[in-house]
């Protein structure tokens, strides 16, 4: 870019005129990584820049929010190139935040803008970015024609960066439809434009991506030798073992030429790597996109340390899959920046607007307007889990996940079984672990059936059907492992997404015996060797209750008085909320520190916007993505409402639910229900369950089996006495 298309940038930014929370960071002078952060100007918010420079880098979440921010405000100018660059910029940023259709219609809105302000010489990036998208949606022919269209721009305007672009586009395309002799030769030109740029302007990036997408072709056109040679010459140049690529390429290789088993190794080294970049980002947003992108090497990694019986180094690779919700420590300083320059209070602020969003969206039964607010309530959580956060690069090596596998071990007290299962390809594993070993089975039942004998089960126990897919349910997903469940006294359940839902507790082999769910075993590593505190008259308790809602027209909770009122009277300074009827302060607001937040009302689960599940209080109903922004006063939340435990779940052990909401807010375990439930048996269960706890010491899990034995003895079906179930911390160390 010369320094005259600086100028005209700059000269746009002076005359839109942005006010003074916002400013332009002149990047490199030869601007042409177009796959990546390539703009030569960037508008980012003051809070995002000093952010940055705080850090010492702008990391990919950081530069998504500030150019989102700096695109919302350039919008409501004249359009600009410089809106037509940050949109290019988010287009890129975000594609580990944005769904691929949103990034296209990004893309498509910043062609516009350049067609309408006369920049027809930046329309070749653009066009690249076009074709980056299109192939990530599986549109490759349309990719391939977007490039044609870079290439004819390009040769108008000689645009070298946008040269190497392209060429870089079509191998990767070509590769994907399996040309790895012209992918080579496109990579062969991508090269040579490479080299073409001066070189104190060429990023090191591209000499990566080149490199990567040659032994990828090397190693598919069966160059095993060639592409070996390679993967560890560029092996040899990273000392530290950080590098993905070749970890991943030489295990494909070992696999190719001796087997899954012979390559096991390999494939823990790079799935320790990918681990490791997950880490790397604060947000669970970014995350969840980022273990998506790993998903296949994660599944070869395991399927290769089974066959090679290393059964605790595949439930490692497992748990490094599934350990996407690891928080970042904060930086104290940084996050009390944040919130004094008003972060905080401007999240908040949107959180506020988006309650009234969500309020209209459900009283219009608008499924689009749902899943609008769905998607603004993830942003908004985004912000959040970036408050004072600087990613860092987490340190990962064998013997740091050797390490951590034996904490869990240790962790699990005699008498403790853990049972998690995997969903490989199109198998299911079970892992069995103990203080002692480790032991891995496949089920013979493919993911699927599983998957549909799963949610069989979850509505029998729902609707008071015959229980015969939970049995069989049982049979099949608890027989290889049935040995150690019957010698077991306390079952910890980590269930693949699959099976999200199912009531394991309500199955015979568990009935009676304290069960414990969560989304990841390596999070109760500390909840595991500490014990939870016995409950007493003289532990903190404060009981929430709404038995009508004013704005619905749902019946009136006529047991809530009873159950808080019963409950209440076992402690000795109870704090009752109840006349009139528990609010949205009450709940957001909680000042003082409990032992257990027990909360009665009506409650509504939104399984395709699960952000917007919510507790439906006297004056309103209090979302989960509000929940998860509260700083939440309590040790142990008992939600005593209806489907507060359901929950739509994502493979890499995320879950989005009322209480993983309160789980995130920072409660150290959350009882929940699975299904409606209801107001009498409701109060008469929770009721015998706190009279156990007190008088007996015992812990949550432990008085939740008991008493469902009570009540299994009154009534057969599983509806009646098992929709409470005890989920314990899934927020990793902090």
């Amino acid at each position: 870019m010369t320094t005259q298309d600086q100028d005209e940038l700059m000269a746009d930014l002076r005359r839109i005129g942005l006010d003074g929370s916002f400013a332009a960071v002149v990047m490199k002078k030869e601007s042409f990584s177009a796959i990546g952060i390539g703009a030569p100007v960037l508008v980012l918010p003051s809070s995002v820049l000093m952010s940055g420079l705080r850090g010492g880098n702008f990391s990919e979440e950081l530069l998504t929010e500030g150019v989102r921010q700096a695109v919302a405000a350039l919008r409501r100018v004249e359009p600009t190139a410089v809106l037509a660059e940050s949109l290019l910029s988010l287009s890129r940023a975000s594609a580990g935040g944005e769904a691929p259709e949103q990034r296209l219609g990004i893309v498509v809105e910043a062609i516009a803008v350049l067609r309408q302000v006369g920049k027809p010489h930046r329309l070749p990036r653009a066009y690249v970015a076009l074709s980056n998208v299109l192939s990530e949606m599986g549109r490759h022919y349309d990719a391939l024609a977007a490039l044609d269209r870079a290439a004819d721009a390009e040769r108008d305007y000689s645009d070298a960066g946008a040269l190497l672009a392209i060429h870089f586009g079509r191998a990767t395309i070509f590769r994907g439809l399996g040309l790895q002799t012209e992918a080579l030769s496109e990579l062969h030109h991508a090269d040579r434009a490479l080299s073409a740029i001066e070189p104190e302007t060429s990023d090191k990036l591209w000499a990566k991506r080149i490199r990567s997408e040659t032994m990828f072709c090397l190693s598919e056109l069966g160059r095993v030798e060639a592409a070996l040679a390679k993967a560890d010459a560029w092996s040899a140049t990273d000392p530290e073992g950080s590098l993905f690529t070749p970890a991943v390429v030489r295990a494909d290789l070992v696999s190719r030429r001796s087997g899954a088993a012979a390559a096991a190794e390999d494939y823990l080294e790079a799935a320790i790597r990918a681990a490791a970049d997950i880490s790397t980002y604060s947000s669970a947003r970014f995350r969840r996109r980022a273990r998506d992108r790993y998903d296949s090497l994660f599944a070869r990694s395991i399927t290769a340390l089974i066959e090679a019986r290393q059964h605790a180094s595949a439930f490692a690779v497992w748990e490094l899959a599934r350990s996407g919700s690891a928080l970042l420590p904060r930086d104290s300083d940084a996050y009390e920046s944040a919130l004094s320059t008003g972060v905080r209070d401007e999240i908040e602020a949107e959180a506020s607007r988006l309650v009234g969003h969500a309020r209209d969206a459900l009283a219009t039964g608008d499924r689009s307007a749902l899943a609008t607010c769905q998607e603004q309530a993830d942003w908004i959580l985004f912000r959040n889990d970036m408050l004072g956060r600087i990613p860092q690069a987490r340190a990962a090596s064998r013997e740091l996940v050797d390490a951590r596998m034996a904490d869990l071990r240790r962790a699990i007290t005699p008498g403790t079984l853990l049972v998690s299962y995997a969903a490989i390809g199109e198998h299911v594993y079970v892992f069995a672990v103990t203080s002692e070993s480790v032991v891995c089975e496949q089920l013979a039942t493919p993911r699927l059936e599983l998957r549909l004998l799963a949610m069989s089960a979850a509505r029998e126990c729902r609707d008071l059907l015959p229980t015969d897919a939970l049995d069989e349910s049982a049979r099949r997903l608890l027989a290889p492992v049935g040995h150690l469940i019957e010698m077991a006294t306390a079952i910890v359940v980590v269930p693949c997404a699959e099976l999200q839902g199912l009531p394991f507790h309500a199955m015979h082999p568990f009935r009676g015996k304290a069960v414990t769910y969560s989304t990841r075993a390596t999070d109760l590593r500390a909840g595991m060797s500490r014990e939870e505190r016995p409950l007493k008259a003289t532990s903190s308790w404060t009981g929430l209750g709404t038995p009508s809602v004013p704005y619905s027209a749902l019946p009136e909770l006529t047991y809530v008085r009873e159950e808080l009122q019963a409950i209440g009277a076992h402690f000795r300074s109870p704090n009752i909320v109840l006349d009139p009827g528990a609010a949205s302060p009450d709940l957001l607001d909680v000042a003082a520190r409990n032992d257990i937040l027990h909360i009665a009302c009506h409650a509504a689960f939104e399984p395709g916007a699960p952000h917007l599940s919510r507790l439906l209080l006297a004056d309103r109903p209090v979302f989960a993505f509000e929940m998860a922004l509260a700083p939440l006063n309590a040790a142990h939340v008992v939600l005593s409402a209806c489907e507060t435990a359901d929950a739509a779940a994502h493979q890499g052990g995320h879950t989005q639910s009322l209480a993983s909401a309160f789980l995130t807010a920072g409660a150290s375990g959350v009882t929940g229900s699975l299904w409606p439930v209801n107001d009498r048996a409701t109060a008469r269960f929770l009721t015998t369950l706190y009279e156990h706890r007190i008088s007996t010491g015992a812990s949550m899990s432990d008085a939740l089996g008991w008493t469902r034995s009570v009540f299994a003895e009154e009534t057969s079906h599983p509806h009646y006495w098992a929709p409470f179930v005890h989920i314990g911390v899934q927020r990793a160390d902090r």
